[in-house]
């Protein structure tokens, strides 16, 4: 599939942490679509797995599918109800918006209502709401008669195309990174892979990595990429600037193993694939935290995609580091599996 379409249909559909089964059928579809074999399964607390391939080694890349969103957290009356965060929602990011939320039995819009400037008293307009200041107004669709505690939403918005083959959505961290996982399997059909490689898409990072650990388990792999996306933004000066358009960022530090992070640098530099790098210098704040330490421990690289504003309803993606980035994984798969054959360990 084209992979602009690809970035729109996978962020356009409904996913907050723990209903990320609203996505999963579209990622299963263009699985089979790219390879009618591949083996599909629902795996720990139900994360999506597929199996390529039945060789050694055995290569994990994961990528979760969750986005941050909102749950009803108490119902006030017959037209208004009480909202919590799910994830790390900023609430100034949804004054003023629709919201759609599923409910057992179908959909609800609400709209979370704002104050016009004029009636704001002049100290109110300087101050930033929150949770406890929100509240969703059910009134445009038939009121709270419907709507029950725990109900969860996002705010209605969808996918659009910028100039200079930029996306826009909310829900890109990280339906980016199923985007590059679909796109590496894709890429290695053209490649003579002979090992087996295990694509992990999980559910519930965004409360705190809850789905990558047990899929690692699962797993055992031999060798694993962790799929994220990083700031495209202006960083503290201390640290190396990541810009949207200059290729995948790989990174380094004390998550990262270091013969993955050369071999991944290496594979970019051979393939004529732009990159750049980010520091952690404690916990990557990525699955590979959990991965790494599964069982008696996994060798992990993390390779993520630069996008901006993230954890807003308009963060952005140029579809070209999507691109570069999947290139990149299939190339790491195929030049590991060559050097285990080799019996070369990484």
């Amino acid at each position: 599939m084209d992979t602009s379409t690809l970035l729109k249909n996978l962020s356009n559909t409904f996913g907050v942490s723990s209903f990320e089964n609203y996505t999963f059928p579209l990622i299963e579809k263009e699985l089979k679509n790219i390879s009618p074999d591949i083996k599909l399964e629902k795996v720990g607390i139900g994360n999506l797995v597929a199996t390529y391939g039945n060789e050694s080694p055995k290569i994990a890349f994961f990528a979760h599918v969750d986005e941050i969103g909102i749950v009803i957290s108490k119902i006030i009356d017959e037209h208004f109800a009480r909202i919590s965060p799910v994830g790390g929602v900023d609430p100034r990011t949804l004054v003023g918006k629709r919201v759609l939320f599923k409910t057992k039995d179908s959909e609800k819009i609400g709209v979370i209502g704002f104050l016009a400037p004029h009636l704001q008293k002049k100290e109110d307009r300087e101050k930033s709401p929150s949770f406890d200041e929100l509240f969703v107004d059910f009134s445009i669709s038939g009121g709270t008669n419907s709507i029950d505690v725990g109900d969860m939403g996002v705010i209605q918005v969808q996918a659009v195309e910028l100039e200079n083959g930029k996306i826009s959505n909310k829900s890109l961290d990280n339906r980016v990174g199923a985007a590059v996982l679909i796109k590496s399997l894709e890429y290695l059909q053209n490649l003579k892979f002979e090992g087996q490689l295990i694509l992990s898409f999980n559910k519930g990072e965004e409360v705190g990595l809850v789905g990558a650990q047990g899929s690692a388990h699962h797993i055992m792999p031999d060798f694993a990429i962790v799929v994220d996306v990083t700031f495209g933004e202006k960083l503290p000066e201390n640290f190396e600037p990541i810009k949207l358009g200059e290729g995948p960022v790989i990174g380094i530090g004390t998550t990262v193993t270091r013969s993955i992070f050369e071999e991944l640098t290496k594979t970019a530099k051979s393939n004529n694939i732009k990159y750049q790098l980010e520091t952690f210098t404690r916990g990557s704040g990525t699955e590979a935290d959990v991965v790494q330490i599964s069982s008696t421990g996994v060798k992990t690289g993390v390779v993520s995609v630069p996008i901006l504003n993230m954890h807003s309803p308009n963060e952005v993606v140029d579809v070209k580091d999507v691109e570069e980035s999947a290139k990149l994984l299939s190339f790491f798969a195929l030049n590991t599996s060559l050097t285990w054959k080799g019996s070369r360990n990484l």
